[in-house]
């Protein structure tokens, strides 16, 4: 599943693709300030958790 979440800071698309690589998010990249990344569907919400809890995402 594809989803898109606002960025609440920039950072290197390196840095945000090993924090999603332990819940195999894929193909991450920043479109008009918005990560976008692929997730299976049963580890969207722990990923969104986690890129939450480091302050990447709003």
């Amino acid at each position: 599943m594809k989803v898109t979440y606002p960025l609440k800071k920039e950072m290197d698309i390196k840095e945000i693709k090993a924090e999603l690589k332990p819940f195999g998010g894929r193909c991450a990249k920043i479109v008009d300030g918005k990560l976008e990344y692929q997730i299976k569907e049963e580890k969207e919400k722990e990923a969104y958790e986690h890129l939450k809890e480091k302050g990447i995402v709003e």
